[in-house]
């Protein structure tokens, strides 16, 4: 890997390995030459970047993933309230028809008629 723009860096799997090297001896405190260090720093600078973008898109599929899930669970519960609405009415129906037929109330527990 060449001494270059750090932007435009992304580091092959040759360039990782040589940016390896250098990072054992900065950790050994040992000193890199200024060609060595401008590599080095663009090796760190191309590798918080790609580990920043691969952070972003995760952050994205995830953001994405929820959403989907929410319009899912938003049509769901669309779909019960609109068959809890459609329940409820056909209760009061059966529960007024009961009553008509028989004069007690299912509404309340006492089964006196009214």
């Amino acid at each position: 890997m060449n001494a270059i723009d750090s932007r435009e860096v992304r580091l092959t799997q040759v360039d990782y390995q040589q940016w390896w090297q250098y990072h054992i001896r900065v950790a050994r405190g040992e000193a890199l030459t200024v060609e060595e260090e401008a590599i080095y720093r663009a090796g760190i600078e191309a590798l918080d970047r790609e580990e920043a973008e691969q952070l972003q898109l995760a952050s994205l599929t995830n953001l994405r993933q929820l959403r989907t899930k929410n319009q899912q669970l938003t049509q769901n519960l669309e779909q019960y309230t609109t068959r809890y609405e459609h329940l409820n009415h056909k209760i009061t129906d059966l529960e007024q028809t009961y009553q008509r037929l028989t004069g007690y109330s299912l509404v309340t527990d006492t089964h006196v008629p009214s």
